[in-house]
């Protein structure tokens, strides 16, 4: 039999757990919610961004993940940059010269360069009419191609790095010596001139996508706290 004081007991108990399971929930919601207010978001295009498509083998959803599979993990600012337009295959990537400024994982050094490749980048439109009408049976000519038009393409609505824009990155070796970001659009973040961590993907894409850990996140953040997430990665992994 139950006496009253031990049921007073068991329902204090309760309470208090229920109470415990409130103020934890609340926190979460909190710091959810603060992490939005902070949130910091550059698209760094003056052009009409269109989303293009691509298989994901892999999503990854942990600086550790990310960390794992890199082959480089740096700071690093982009020097020089090429676009590369197919017509043909109505398509664009983009190769950024990088300069490391401070590395974490890696056979490289700070000041050694590395070549990213990164689908995506932006094309004038006139080009691809200029193109297909030099195809037969168009009936455009180059007199009526109008002003240049220029567009931005981008993974899943994320654009290539920006010439001048400094990142943290995570870097997988591809060929000849050129390397991809991590998940194709996964892993990398830009860093302004405040040390803070902006997303270069609008909140909207974001919300609709589950490729963009570390935008949702680290968006709006000081860069230390990656930082700091990264080097106790390294000093703790066995290799």
């Amino acid at each position: 039999m139950i006496s009253i004081k031990n049921l007073k007991s068991t329902k204090k108990r309760a309470l208090a757990t229920i109470g415990f399971i409130t103020i934890a929930g609340l926190a979460v919601y909190y710091i959810g919610d603060l992490k939005k207010q902070n949130f910091l978001y550059s698209s760094d295009s003056d052009y009409r961004i269109v989303s293009g498509e691509a298989m994901f083998t892999e999503t990854f959803t942990t600086v550790e993940d990310l960390a794992e599979n890199a082959d480089i993990i740096a700071e690093a600012e982009v020097i020089s940059q090429e676009n590369n337009a197919n017509y043909e295959r109505l398509d664009v990537y983009t190769v950024s010269e990088l300069r490391l400024t401070k590395v974490y994982k890696g056979d490289v050094e700070i000041d050694d360069t590395v070549s990213v490749l990164e689908t995506g980048g932006e094309f004038d439109e006139r080009e691809v009419a200029k193109y297909f009408a030099g195809k037969p049976g168009s009936k455009l000519v180059n007199d009526d191609l109008g002003e240049p038009r220029i567009t931005s393409v981008g993974i899943e609505g994320s654009i290539p790095m920006k010439e001048g824009n400094k990142y943290f990155v995570f870097l997988t070796e591809d060929k000849d010596d050129v390397y991809n970001i991590v998940g194709s659009v996964q892993g990398k973040i830009k860093i302004n001139d405040e040390n803070t961590l902006v997303s270069q993907v609008s909140p909207e894409v974001i919300e609709h996508s589950n490729l963009y850990f570390l935008q949702e996140n680290y968006s709006g953040q000081n860069i230390s706290e990656l930082r700091n997430e990264v080097e106790h990665l390294i000093a703790s992994s066995p290799n």
